[in-house]
């Protein structure tokens, strides 16, 4: 994209457009940063929710469909319906809660047979898309120091 750290991006920012969620900034130069997309088999994890049902699992692409990607991990104790709606949860330093993400088209159980895998057809068409924004949390920084600071402190009790 064509904005960079003089314009306030960092790496691990998300990014979405008008439509949904699009990725997360990898790295950054002046003017200028690359973006792993949703679309990316390797490196794409975001955290998502059933809007409105609490249930959370994570977003992964299987490298096939670009307008298709899977929920993981969803407890066997859902209730949802497809049809559905995803969206992001808010758990992660990277988005905030209500970005969509897409709409369940299948259930199927997982690899394990302990939680629910969710088909979902994406909102955002990477095909035709354009205009993106940066979702900057000014408060990250301050809520990873303090998240670092508790595990450090459990590892300082844990030796004791």
């Amino acid at each position: 994209i064509d904005k960079g750290e003089a314009d306030g991006v960092e790496a691990g920012m998300g990014v979405a457009c008008g439509m949904g969620v699009v990725g997360v900034t990898f790295q950054t130069s002046g003017h200028y940063s690359t973006v792993i997309p949703v679309l990316n088999v390797h490196s794409s994890r975001i955290s998502c929710a059933i809007r409105n049902r609490g249930y959370f699992g994570v977003l992964r692409w299987d490298g096939k469909d670009a307008g298709i990607a899977y929920v993981e991990d969803i407890p066997r104790h859902a209730r949802f319906k497809r049809g559905e709606w995803v969206e992001t949860n808010g758990y992660s330093s990277i988005f905030p809660a209500g970005v969509l993400v897409g709409q369940i088209r299948e259930v199927y159980n997982s690899r394990d047979g302990l939680s629910y895998r969710l088909k979902v057809r994406l909102t955002t068409d990477f095909g035709r898309l354009r205009d993106v924004v940066v979702i900057s949390d000014k408060t990250i920084s301050e809520r990873m120091r303090l998240i670092q600071a508790s595990r450090d402190s459990l590892k300082l009790n844990v030796k004791e």
